[in-house]
């Protein structure tokens, strides 16, 4: 399955992706640089990193885009990272895990969207 497919990117939709680490390969994702993206994919590798990164993620969520945040799988980098702390993090900012995908070997993804 592509990874636009994974991300629920609609054909035509384009991501506005944060933090990209080398070596990522975004597949089929189609990519842009505006702020008011239809979608928008963080990646981060802290929890420093979702402290002072996360700001367009939860506005995005908040507005009901498609909105992603990836993060390391487990021993694969130096993290203090999992799905539950991530989730837990950001669901104090109103938001709430919907998903996760994988996005290649090394990293993972959870979907976000408004709160309850």
């Amino acid at each position: 399955m592509s990874l636009a497919k994974k991300l629920n990117l609609k054909e035509g939709v384009k991501a506005r992706v944060i933090g990209k680490p080398k070596g990522v390969d975004l597949d089929d994702v189609a990519t842009t640089s505006s702020v008011k993206a239809e979608a928008l994919l963080l990646f981060v590798t802290r929890m420093e990193d979702v402290d002072t990164k996360s700001a367009p993620v939860i506005a995005a969520a908040k507005e009901d885009r498609v909105t992603w945040v990836a993060y390391p799988k487990a021993g694969q980098l130096d993290t203090d990272l999992n799905r539950d702390i991530l989730a837990r993090r950001l669901e104090k900012e109103g938001i709430q895990t919907v998903r996760q995908v994988a996005i290649d070997s090394v990293w993972s993804a959870l979907r976000f969207r408004p709160g309850p």
